[in-house]
């Protein structure tokens, strides 16, 4: 089970694939929106070409109540950035708990959104999760 130590500061390069194209994603949903954008148009394709395209409205849920309903003002990286930020590894902390069934998912929701929208966040959160657990 992977903690927010495992991703602050890491380097992309070195981090799991899934763990990237979830980054990358929030990434990209964050850029979409500052720049009045559609972060669905600008996420499709790479949800679809990584065969995960279930955990895309998810995705674009969990990351709206995070803007929504999120504690605070939540700092992200340039799409290219080579590190992760705190608040970004706090993202993917929340999506790796949801990919593994981590019974913390709730906590880490809670963490991140109002009580009142936790659930919320860690039911659209295990979709994502999901959706990216290998099929075999």
């Amino acid at each position: 089970m992977a903690s927010l130590y495992d991703y602050l500061d890491q380097h992309v390069r070195d981090m799991a694939d899934d763990d990237i194209f979830v980054l990358s994603a929030v990434r990209t949903w964050v850029f979409a929106v500052r720049n009045a954008r559609c972060p669905q148009a600008m996420l499709r394709s790479g949800f679809t070409v990584r065969r995960v395209g279930a955990a895309l409205l998810p995705f674009l849920c969990s990351m709206t109540l995070i803007d929504r309903y999120g504690y605070g003002t939540m700092r992200f990286a340039a799409v290219r950035y080579s590190n992760v930020s705190d608040d970004e590894a706090r993202i993917l902390t929340l999506f790796g708990a949801a990919q593994e069934g981590d019974p913390r998912l709730i906590r880490i929701a809670t963490s991140l959104v109002s009580d009142e929208m936790a659930m919320q966040l860690a039911g659209a959160a295990s979709k994502v999760g999901a959706a990216l657990l290998p099929t075999n």
